[in-house]
């Protein structure tokens, strides 16, 4: 019955503030909706998967442009079946652990949901990762040992703004070669663990990503976004500093961003 499966366990941070918020201002209610259609599940299915630049598409292309991705993204989930189950703030994503492209594909989601949620809404995600017994129908059931785990490990362990994941949920990634790719988005701990961040997300999507490849014209986004992160959490810091468990959050994140930002791969001269 049970499926050996890759989990991520995803919360956004600080979504319940926001939705207490929307109250008395209804400016926000847009924004929280926003947010969670960008995490859609027919959303990462169908665009994620690929590195996509809308700017260079031609606005009499776009139409088609869309039609030749779905259909494109119907043959990559025959390839690499990976489950997302949406609920409230939350997402789970799934994938077979003998599947290498749809495990791999696991993390590669979790970059760019991680940029992608911070570039357009200025939001944080944290979440756990594991691999182990699962049960993960798409629009159907979901639990097993693996859901169990992800979840203590985000909602108990994980504290910070980041994904925490079992040390012998890399062991398994490391068993494949190409799994080398994605040790730019990981980062080792003391102890049981590694774990991933925002800052890491921006360093494997400029260092080693697919993306990576697109050149400057395309990078630039992540290093500018990457390069100001650093400003903007040092506001957030200042707006909760009564409020401990939300500052010391930030306070992580602004100590991760100051350790990852020199690790960077400079921009080519020739491209700036």
């Amino acid at each position: 019955m049970y499926e050996e499966r890759f989990i991520a366990f995803v919360d956004i941070l600080g979504f319940g503030k926001l939705v207490e918020s929307s109250a008395v201002a209804p400016d926000v209610v847009q924004k929280i909706l926003d947010a969670l259609m960008s995490i859609h599940p027919d959303k990462i299915r169908d665009e994620m998967p690929f590195t996509i630049n809308h700017d260079k598409v031609p606005a009499e292309e776009m139409e088609q442009f869309l039609s030749d991705l779905r259909r494109a993204a119907v043959a990559m989930r025959q390839l690499a079946p990976v489950a997302v189950h949406y609920f409230s703030d939350s997402l789970v994503i799934s994938a077979p652990a003998n599947n290498v492209m749809a495990s791999q594909m696991v993390l590669d989601l979790l970059t760019k949901l991680s940029t992608m949620m911070w570039m357009s809404h200025k939001l944080l995600l944290r979440g756990g990762v594991t691999v182990g017994p699962l049960v993960h129908v798409e629009n159907g059931p979901m639990f097993g040992p693996a859901m169990n785990r992800a979840y203590y490990l985000e909602s108990k362990l994980a504290v910070a703004p980041r994904f925490l994941i079992d040390s012998h949920c890399i062991e398994r990634y490391r068993e494949v070669e190409t799994f080398r790719l994605f040790e730019s988005f990981i980062q080792e701990q003391d102890g049981d663990f590694f774990y991933a961040s925002l800052a890491t997300a921006f360093r494997h999507i400029i260092n080693d990503s697919a993306q990576s490849t697109l050149g400057e014209e395309f990078l630039v986004q992540y290093r500018l976004a990457m390069l100001s992160a650093p400003e903007e959490i040092e506001r957030l810091i200042a707006k909760f500093k009564d409020e401990t468990d939300i500052s010391k959050k930030y306070v992580w994140l602004a100590e991760e961003f100051a350790a990852r930002i020199p690790e960077v791969r400079a921009a080519y001269a020739s491209e700036e």
